[in-house]
């Protein structure tokens, strides 16, 4: 993988990036996209049509051998065991105590095979931790292999995907896996995505992905970067690994007891600590607020008592106003503000997500 001159790292489509204009920030060791002109434009393209992201700094691991299943079944807080061959799960790394090093999908692309993606900024803290945990797997990490990952979200990305493969009937569920055909071979797929809109990972080489990025860019698909990635994300209310999770917080604290699937009887790195846990004094709350974005670290307050922290904030291109995330004390009504700075002002909590999933659509 080729670097750039500060010694970042730089995706196979940096030159498309540059072509198309776009704002390129270093993030989690690589340059990558921040916007393409509009971060608000961008969001509401993926909101209303498509739009398509370069995510190759996303890191890639390969487990394969037949203990994968049974050795990842333990080291991860999900159950990979019972993960069916041709779907993606999201799951968790845990430390022994609970706490969330990373959150990750697994791909069961074979009975004795699983392909991963973790976070960029974790790549060599989860690849030392996995491999620490697994004895008898073979592992690889296929991160600067040449290829990428695409994201392709929004209700036109199905048609799109469509009229680029000619054919319409692949992975009719969420979080299916599946292949289509193009000019450039079989693309390897996946129904899944950080936007809550309907949408597809792809999966592709280092011949294919110069390519097809730009065939979805000439049937319609909006480039899209950094910054409505993270707008769309919070819109959904789906977590950011070192804002709403992060090791002083447990998936119990996070509501996302669904990405530990079987802790309850499970024997993983962290069930034991987290089956010996109460249940959480603090929960996630959403906040909308009339003028001034809360950012991150802010202090949340009711009814003048303060109660909690703010985790992720941006400007919502759907709902056009600022929202939040932030832990507070559970069960609390009142009056809410954040204090921006010395100067306190109103918020309203809101129920989360803040736009309706559309994912399984």
């Amino acid at each position: 993988m080729a670097s750039s001159t500060d010694s970042t790292l730089q995706t196979p489509l940096a030159d498309q990036h540059h072509a198309l204009g776009a704002k390129m920030v270093p993030f989690a060791g690589w340059t990558m996209p921040l916007d393409y002109g509009s971060i608000l434009g961008e969001s509401r393209a993926v909101r209303t049509s498509a739009g398509l992201f370069d995510v190759s700094h996303m890191a890639r691991f390969l487990f394969t051998g037949p203990h994968a299943a049974a050795e990842l079944d333990a080291a991860l807080g999900g159950s990979i065991l019972d993960q069916p061959v041709g779907k993606a799960r999201y799951t968790m790394i845990l430390q022994e105590d609970g706490g969330i090093l990373d959150d990750l999908i697994t791909y069961r692309t074979g009975e004795k095979e699983i392909f991963m993606v973790v976070n960029a900024a974790n790549r060599h803290r989860d690849w030392e931790i996995l491999t620490s945990r697994l004895q008898q797997t073979e592992c690889a990490d296929l991160t600067e292999d040449g290829g990428g990952i695409l994201a392709l979200q929004g209700p036109d990305s199905h048609r799109l995907l469509a009229t680029l493969s000619g054919v319409d009937d692949f992975c009719p569920q969420f979080l299916d896996l599946g292949q289509i055909p193009s000019p450039w071979g079989e693309l390897f797929l996946a129904r899944t995505g950080y936007t809550g809109e309907h949408g597809y990972e792809i999966f592709a080489t280092a011949e294919q992905i110069v390519p097809v990025w730009n065939r979805l860019l000439e049937l319609g698909a909006a480039p899209v970067g950094l910054g409505a990635r993270d707008v769309l994300r919070l819109e959904a209310a789906l977590a950011l690994y070192g804002h709403e999770i992060h090791e002083q917080i447990t998936p119990l604290d996070a509501g996302l007891r669904f990405a530990i699937k079987g802790w309850k009887t499970r024997n993983f790195a962290g069930g034991e600590a987290l089956r010996a846990l109460p249940e959480p004094s603090i929960e996630l709350a959403g906040f909308t607020a009339e003028k001034r974005v809360p950012r991150e670290g802010y202090a949340i307050f009711c009814d003048g008592k303060e109660v909690g922290t703010i985790c992720s904030g941006a400007f919502s291109a759907t709902l056009n106003q600022p929202i939040a995330t932030g832990y507070i004390k559970k069960g609390l009504e009142g009056q809410f503000t954040v204090d921006f700075r010395g100067k306190q002002l109103p918020v309203t909590r809101t129920t989360l997500p803040f736009v309706p999933h559309r994912s399984r659509d």
